[in-house]
């Protein structure tokens, strides 16, 4: 389990404004499981009140929560995950997704990671394109939030960023995010062993 984070905190608010700023970031990774182990367990995208771990635990819990603090509000915590085990504790739709979290380990959204092919001016014309989070291959993320809209776009290495997200849900964040905020990644594994990479790494607000 472990954490990396950018070393100083960001503003998430207008100045003297309960109105949040917009944020953009893109990452590129990889996940990877050890030689005949099975995948375990993922990484979260996270913005966090302080650089500590000591209220995250390892396996299941992906370095964000732990059992006795998941589910509160007092977290202030937020994350997008790349979940690669199914938690049915969690409700984990299977063991190849991406997630969005506010203050718990059981998703407001999730769905099966890939990315939509097609150039986004027929949503009838576009097709999904499942990936394997875990298979070794470096893959490209988008997360956006802006005017109370998060987006979480997908895609492999070398393919231009698709026209339609793979998450697009409303989410409120102003009673999340403190006026400063942490941003980084926190990652776990537990019995199954695998490696997590990011590879690069983009932060706006």
């Amino acid at each position: 389990m472990g954490r990396a984070l950018y070393n100083a905190k960001v503003p998430t608010r207008y100045p003297d404004s309960i109105n949040l700023l917009p944020f953009t970031t893109s990452f590129t990774f990889s996940i990877a499981p050890y030689e005949d182990s099975v995948p375990g367990h993922g990484f979260v995208l996270v913005f966090v009140p302080s650089p500590g771990i000591q209220s995250a635990s390892p396996s299941q819990h992906l370095g964000f929560l732990n059992n006795t603090n998941n589910g509160n509000p007092n977290n202030h915590a937020f994350g997008v995950e790349f979940d690669v085990f199914q938690n049915k504790e969690f409700g984990d739709i299977n063991d190849n997704h991406v997630g969005v979290n506010v203050n718990s380990l059981i998703s407001l959204a999730s769905y099966n990671a890939g990315y939509w092919l097609g150039d986004g001016s027929n949503i009838t014309d576009l097709s999904f394109k499942e990936i394997k989070l875990s298979s070794g291959d470096n893959y490209q993320a988008w997360i956006e939030y802006w005017n109370y809209q998060l987006s979480i776009t997908l895609a492999p290495e070398n393919v231009k960023k698709p026209e339609r997200p793979l998450i697009s849900v409303p989410l409120d964040l102003t009673q999340v995010f403190l006026d400063e905020m942490y941003v980084g990644f926190t990652a776990s594994t537990g019995q199954p062993i695998e490696d997590h990479k990011i590879l690069n790494w983009s932060f706006n607000n």
